[in-house]
């Protein structure tokens, strides 16, 4: 099963082509090392929507403090190596607006599922996905 990381901008990718991403997990307390993972940045906030895809090196929970208020929340900290900088085609929210609100029925289409997870999830979270969606976003990174 593949991921996505919903976060603010910008993504800052090192030399080696090494991401950190901090997300807090949306039922899930872990990521697979090895685990194909695309990453979403905010376009509402300066972002490239569709951003990147990669692969999980290393992933650990850290519990850190809340910036507003009293208490600390857990968040997942993952070390990805970027495979694709940028989509060979762009996604973003104004493409699978259209799509939203489609009904979630056995004829519910990819589009319709990526644009409930992405409009539904806060920045900063992070989920597993379906085969299809991930297919759906994985074409966004190759030659049609």
């Amino acid at each position: 099963m593949s991921l996505i990381a919903k976060i603010d901008p910008p993504l800052t990718v090192a030399e080696n082509g090494v991401a950190q991403i901090h997300a807090r997990p949306y039922k899930q307390a872990a990521a697979p090392t090895g685990e194909e993972i695309f990453v979403w940045t905010s376009d509402m906030s300066g972002g490239h929507a569709l951003a990147a895809r990669g692969t999980v090196l290393t992933a650990r929970i850290e519990s850190l403090p809340n910036k507003t208020g009293p208490g600390a929340h857990k968040e997942l900290v993952l070390e990805v190596q970027i495979v694709s900088a940028a989509p060979l085609r762009a996604l973003t929210l104004d493409q699978i607006a259209p799509h939203r609100d489609s009904d979630a029925g056995d004829d519910a289409t990819p589009e319709a599922a990526a644009g409930k997870l992405l409009y539904t999830h806060a920045l900063n979270k992070i989920t597993s996905i379906e085969s299809e969606v991930a297919d759906f976003v994985r074409s966004h990174f190759e030659e049609q």
